[in-house]
Protein backbone atom coordinates (compact mmCIF):
# COMPACT_ATOMS: atom_id res chain seq x y z
CA UNK A 1 0.00 0.00 0.00
CA UNK A 2 1.50 3.31 -1.12
CA UNK A 3 1.49 6.40 1.06
CA UNK A 4 1.18 9.75 -0.66
CA UNK A 5 0.91 13.38 0.41
CA UNK A 6 -2.59 14.87 0.39
CA UNK A 7 -1.34 17.81 -1.72
CA UNK A 8 -0.96 15.42 -4.68
CA UNK A 9 -4.75 15.07 -4.77
CA UNK A 10 -6.24 18.28 -3.38
CA UNK A 11 -6.03 22.06 -3.35
CA UNK A 12 -6.86 23.93 -0.15
CA UNK A 13 -8.89 27.15 -0.48
CA UNK A 14 -8.90 29.17 2.75
CA UNK A 15 -12.08 31.00 3.76
CA UNK A 16 -12.27 34.78 3.62
CA UNK A 17 -11.85 37.31 6.38
CA UNK A 18 -15.41 38.49 7.06
CA UNK A 19 -14.56 42.17 7.62
CA UNK A 20 -12.40 42.30 4.48
CA UNK A 21 -15.13 40.58 2.46
CA UNK A 22 -17.62 43.28 3.34
CA UNK A 23 -15.18 45.96 2.12
CA UNK A 24 -13.87 44.02 -0.90
CA UNK A 25 -17.26 42.99 -2.28
CA UNK A 26 -19.24 45.93 -0.85
CA UNK A 27 -21.66 43.64 0.90
CA UNK A 28 -23.68 44.21 4.01
CA UNK A 29 -25.24 40.79 4.49
CA UNK A 30 -23.43 37.59 3.67
CA UNK A 31 -24.75 34.17 4.64
CA UNK A 32 -21.65 32.57 6.17
CA UNK A 33 -21.03 28.89 6.83
CA UNK A 34 -20.69 28.67 10.61
CA UNK A 35 -20.15 26.14 13.40
CA UNK A 36 -23.84 25.21 13.44
CA UNK A 37 -23.75 24.59 9.66
CA UNK A 38 -20.67 22.39 10.10
CA UNK A 39 -22.28 20.38 12.94
CA UNK A 40 -25.42 19.77 10.88
CA UNK A 41 -23.36 18.59 7.90
CA UNK A 42 -21.01 16.51 10.05
CA UNK A 43 -23.87 14.73 11.81
CA UNK A 44 -25.99 14.60 8.62
CA UNK A 45 -28.85 16.47 10.29
CA UNK A 46 -31.57 17.81 8.01
CA UNK A 47 -32.35 21.39 9.00
CA UNK A 48 -35.35 23.45 7.86
CA UNK A 49 -34.19 26.42 5.79
CA UNK A 50 -36.39 29.33 4.75
CA UNK A 51 -36.64 29.69 0.98
CA UNK A 52 -36.30 33.48 0.92
CA UNK A 53 -32.64 33.49 1.96
CA UNK A 54 -30.68 35.38 -0.70
CA UNK A 55 -27.71 33.40 -1.92
CA UNK A 56 -24.62 35.34 -2.78
CA UNK A 57 -21.98 33.65 -4.86
CA UNK A 58 -18.45 34.84 -4.18
CA UNK A 59 -15.88 33.15 -6.43
CA UNK A 60 -14.74 29.76 -5.10
CA UNK A 61 -15.94 30.50 -1.57
CA UNK A 62 -19.65 29.87 -2.14
CA UNK A 63 -20.38 26.28 -1.24
CA UNK A 64 -22.04 23.59 -3.32
CA UNK A 65 -23.59 20.36 -2.12
CA UNK A 66 -20.86 17.74 -1.74
CA UNK A 67 -17.99 20.22 -1.27
CA UNK A 68 -15.50 19.08 1.36
CA UNK A 69 -14.87 21.57 4.17
CA UNK A 70 -12.36 21.48 7.03
CA UNK A 71 -13.18 23.13 10.35
CA UNK A 72 -9.77 24.63 11.19
CA UNK A 73 -10.31 24.73 14.95
CA UNK A 74 -11.73 21.20 15.29
CA UNK A 75 -9.44 19.69 12.64
CA UNK A 76 -12.39 17.72 11.25
CA UNK A 77 -13.79 17.60 7.73
CA UNK A 78 -17.27 17.10 6.34
CA UNK A 79 -19.24 17.34 3.11
CA UNK A 80 -21.60 20.26 2.63
CA UNK A 81 -25.26 19.29 2.67
CA UNK A 82 -28.06 20.80 0.58
CA UNK A 83 -29.11 23.12 3.41
CA UNK A 84 -25.78 24.96 3.28
CA UNK A 85 -25.47 25.44 -0.48
CA UNK A 86 -24.51 29.01 -1.39
CA UNK A 87 -23.13 29.92 2.01
CA UNK A 88 -19.77 31.67 2.02
CA UNK A 89 -16.77 30.13 3.72
CA UNK A 90 -15.28 32.33 6.48
CA UNK A 91 -11.63 32.29 7.53
CA UNK A 92 -12.03 29.59 10.20
CA UNK A 93 -12.86 27.00 7.52
CA UNK A 94 -10.95 25.64 4.53
CA UNK A 95 -12.46 24.24 1.37
CA UNK A 96 -10.85 21.07 -0.02
CA UNK A 97 -10.96 20.79 -3.79
CA UNK A 98 -10.17 17.25 -4.91
CA UNK A 99 -8.31 17.55 -8.21
CA UNK A 100 -7.48 13.94 -8.81
CA UNK A 101 -9.83 11.10 -9.71
CA UNK A 102 -7.64 8.77 -7.63
CA UNK A 103 -9.10 10.04 -4.33
CA UNK A 104 -12.70 9.54 -3.18
CA UNK A 105 -14.21 12.38 -1.09
CA UNK A 106 -15.66 10.09 1.57
CA UNK A 107 -12.39 8.17 1.82
CA UNK A 108 -10.66 11.53 2.37
CA UNK A 109 -13.14 12.26 5.18
CA UNK A 110 -12.40 8.92 6.83
CA UNK A 111 -8.65 9.43 6.55
CA UNK A 112 -8.76 13.02 7.79
CA UNK A 113 -11.23 12.49 10.66
CA UNK A 114 -10.60 8.97 11.94
CA UNK A 115 -7.44 7.30 10.67
CA UNK A 116 -5.05 7.19 13.66
CA UNK A 117 -1.85 7.81 11.72
CA UNK A 118 -3.32 10.96 10.14
CA UNK A 119 -4.54 12.12 13.56
CA UNK A 120 -0.98 11.80 14.88
CA UNK A 121 0.36 13.74 11.90
CA UNK A 122 -2.18 16.52 12.50
CA UNK A 123 -1.30 16.71 16.21
CA UNK A 124 2.39 17.18 15.38
CA UNK A 125 1.61 20.09 13.07
CA UNK A 126 -0.69 22.07 15.38
CA UNK A 127 0.40 25.66 15.91
CA UNK A 128 -0.99 28.61 17.83
CA UNK A 129 -1.55 29.98 21.30
CA UNK A 130 -3.95 28.87 24.02
CA UNK A 131 -6.95 26.80 23.09
CA UNK A 132 -7.04 27.84 19.43
CA UNK A 133 -4.57 25.61 17.63
CA UNK A 134 -4.54 25.29 13.84
CA UNK A 135 -2.57 23.47 11.18
CA UNK A 136 -1.02 25.65 8.46
CA UNK A 137 -2.20 24.82 4.91
CA UNK A 138 1.34 23.82 3.90
CA UNK A 139 1.45 21.25 6.70
CA UNK A 140 -2.04 19.95 5.79
CA UNK A 141 -0.80 19.24 2.29
CA UNK A 142 2.21 17.34 3.62
CA UNK A 143 0.07 14.85 5.57
CA UNK A 144 0.44 11.42 4.01
CA UNK A 145 -2.36 8.89 3.58
CA UNK A 146 -2.43 5.31 2.33
CA UNK A 147 -3.81 5.03 -1.19
CA UNK A 148 -5.81 1.92 -1.99
CA UNK A 149 -7.68 1.21 -5.27
CA UNK A 150 -10.58 3.60 -5.94
CA UNK A 151 -13.29 0.94 -5.53
CA UNK A 152 -11.93 0.08 -2.09
CA UNK A 153 -11.81 3.79 -1.20
CA UNK A 154 -15.47 4.15 -2.17
CA UNK A 155 -16.45 1.18 0.00
CA UNK A 156 -14.49 2.48 3.00
CA UNK A 157 -15.95 5.97 2.53
CA UNK A 158 -19.51 4.66 2.23
CA UNK A 159 -19.15 2.57 5.41
CA UNK A 160 -17.71 5.59 7.26
CA UNK A 161 -20.56 7.92 6.24
CA UNK A 162 -23.24 5.32 7.05
CA UNK A 163 -21.64 4.80 10.48
CA UNK A 164 -21.76 8.54 11.22
CA UNK A 165 -25.41 8.70 10.13
CA UNK A 166 -26.23 5.74 12.39
CA UNK A 167 -24.36 7.29 15.35
CA UNK A 168 -26.28 10.53 14.86
CA UNK A 169 -29.63 8.68 14.88
CA UNK A 170 -28.63 6.64 17.93
CA UNK A 171 -27.66 9.82 19.80
CA UNK A 172 -31.01 11.38 18.90
CA UNK A 173 -32.89 8.28 20.09
CA UNK A 174 -30.82 8.18 23.28
CA UNK A 175 -31.78 11.80 24.02
CA UNK A 176 -35.46 11.04 23.36
CA UNK A 177 -35.38 8.00 25.67
CA UNK A 178 -33.74 10.09 28.39
CA UNK A 179 -36.38 12.84 28.04
CA UNK A 180 -39.20 10.27 28.07
CA UNK A 181 -37.81 8.48 31.14
CA UNK A 182 -37.29 11.76 33.01
CA UNK A 183 -40.85 12.93 32.27
CA UNK A 184 -42.29 9.62 33.56
CA UNK A 185 -40.22 9.82 36.76
CA UNK A 186 -41.19 13.48 37.33
CA UNK A 187 -44.85 12.66 36.68
CA UNK A 188 -44.72 9.81 39.20
CA UNK A 189 -43.11 12.07 41.81
CA UNK A 190 -45.74 14.78 41.28
CA UNK A 191 -48.55 12.23 41.75
CA UNK A 192 -47.00 11.05 45.03
CA UNK A 193 -46.62 14.62 46.25
CA UNK A 194 -50.33 15.31 45.60
CA UNK A 195 -51.41 12.25 47.65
Amino acid sequence: MKRRAIKEFVTFVPGINQTRAQKQFGLEEVNYYDQQSFEADYKHIEVYVENDIKLLLINDLSLNEGDVVINNSLQLATMVGKNNVGKVLPINFTKVEINNKQLDKRYFLFMFNVYKDVKRQKERELQGMGSVLKIPLRALGDITIPIVPLEEQKNIGKIYIETIKLQSKLNKYSDLIEQFTNSIIEGTLKERMIK
